[in-house]
């Protein structure tokens, strides 16, 4: 039994051996995100115990009544969607872990500096330690972190084929434009490195969307480490992402259903006006 490491909480610590003072960093969630928490177990396990605390007081605020899903004959998932949690510190003990605080705010001078990553593969044949689709229904991660995209980080980049005439005139035969923008991810205080580790886990997804923008990484690119502070373990990584331009209609829609979390208990409609999408509660 483990839980799965696209889960947006961060559980243990890293390596015992340090290179200074450890990141003072906490993990910080929109009381508007959803953290969905995913255990994978053999047929047959029971459901670990798991219970949130308020880090503040270490009282206990409820434990997880956790739904399952048989993916084979062999492995089944325990998975729970805190959403709507109220402002404050917690931590979460499942089983024999702990996770690290985290706070939850509504607080836009707080959450103004961070950029929620969404993201899930596009079915569950690509790995064997996390659950996209349960009982068809695509499930995305929220992972919220400090940082976002600089003017300065943007570059652009063509692919093209041409041709020379023998007046020596360049006849462009094929072309496609497409842009590439820096991710910046850390403020000035820096992160601890498992987010560096974390990012280019999220980017093997097949489905990554930052504050709802898809985006993929180029080519082999992994997050470049950048010490921030001497003698101290928080760094910024910045990572080369490409923007997605040319995408299905109907799975766009889909996917975008799902990250704005719309349900059946929303009316959908659209106003002729300006031919948005408007959900009303």
């Amino acid at each position: 039994m483990k839980i799965s490491p696209f889960t947006p909480l961060f559980f243990g610590g890293c390596a015992n051996l340090s290179d200074g003072v450890r990141s003072r960093h906490r993990q910080v969630f929109a009381d508007t995100d959803q953290i969905l928490i995913e255990v994978i177990a053999e047929t047959g396990d029971t459901a670990p115990t798991a219970v949130l605390y308020n880090a503040c007081d270490g009282e206990a605020v409820g434990s997880i009544d956790w739904s399952q899903w048989q993916m084979n004959d062999d492995k089944l998932v325990f998975f729970h969607v805190y959403k709507g949690l109220s402002n404050g510190i917690y931590y979460l003990v499942v089983g024999g872990y702990v996770s690290e605080p985290f706070l939850v705010t509504s607080e836009s001078a707080v959450l103004d500096g961070t950029t929620l990553i969404q993201y899930r593969f596009k079915d569950n044949r690509q790995r064997e330690d996390v659950v996209s689709v349960i009982d068809l229904m695509p499930y995305f991660f929220d992972w919220r972190v400090p940082g976002g995209f600089k003017d300065g980080g943007w570059s652009f980049g063509v692919t093209n084929e041409q041709f020379t005439t023998q007046y020596e005139d360049v006849v462009e035969l094929y072309a496609r434009d497409y842009t590439l923008k820096t991710f910046t991810l850390g403020n000035a205080g820096g992160v601890p490195v498992r987010y560096g580790e974390m990012l280019n886990r999220v980017l093997t997804c097949s489905y990554v969307y930052f504050n709802g923008t898809r985006y993929t990484r180029s080519d082999a690119e992994t997050p470049s480490l950048n010490v921030q502070v001497e003698g101290k373990d928080s760094f910024v990584f910045t990572q080369v992402l490409r923007k997605a331009q040319l995408l299905d209609p109907e799975l766009e829609e889909l996917n975008r259903l799902c990250i704005r979390r719309v349900d059946d208990d929303y009316v959908r409609i659209v106003d002729t006006t300006n031919s948005e999408l408007l959900i009303i509660e």
